[in-house]
């Protein structure tokens, strides 16, 4: 919570500090999530755009979501979100309103990670 509280104020480099405490004294990944995700916002807003990534990527891979190496080129990525897009918005309420709900914790966690790189 505090270097949240820091990253608020806009304090990064005590956000990095804090960051690194509880990256070093944490017994699980699970008690390292909120951290990691302070330190990924605060890397975006110092415009390090590539620690930001490359953070994401180590926390994925933590929670045993592999991204492609390299990445995909972006006209293929922007392919695949509209086709997702598209898709999407050919489902009616009642068909996307019985998707069963996302429960696996790791999935979800791994979700707002991706949601952090967009």
């Amino acid at each position: 919570l505090y270097a949240e509280a820091e990253y608020c104020i806009c304090h990064f480099e005590e956000v990095c500090r804090v960051a690194e405490i509880v990256m070093k004294f944490a017994k699980s990944f699970q008690d390292k999530q909120r951290v990691y995700a302070t330190l990924i916002k605060a890397l975006g807003v110092e415009n390090k755009l590539e620690d930001a990534i490359q953070l994401s990527f180590n926390a994925l891979s933590q929670l045993d979501v592999h991204c492609p190496s390299p990445l995909p080129d972006k006209s293929v990525v922007m392919k695949a979100w509209i086709d997702m897009k598209r898709t999407l918005e050919n489902t009616s309420d009642a068909v996307f309103l019985n998707y069963k709900e996302m429960s696996d914790s790791n999935k979800i966690a791994a979700m707002k990670f991706l949601h952090l790189l967009i």
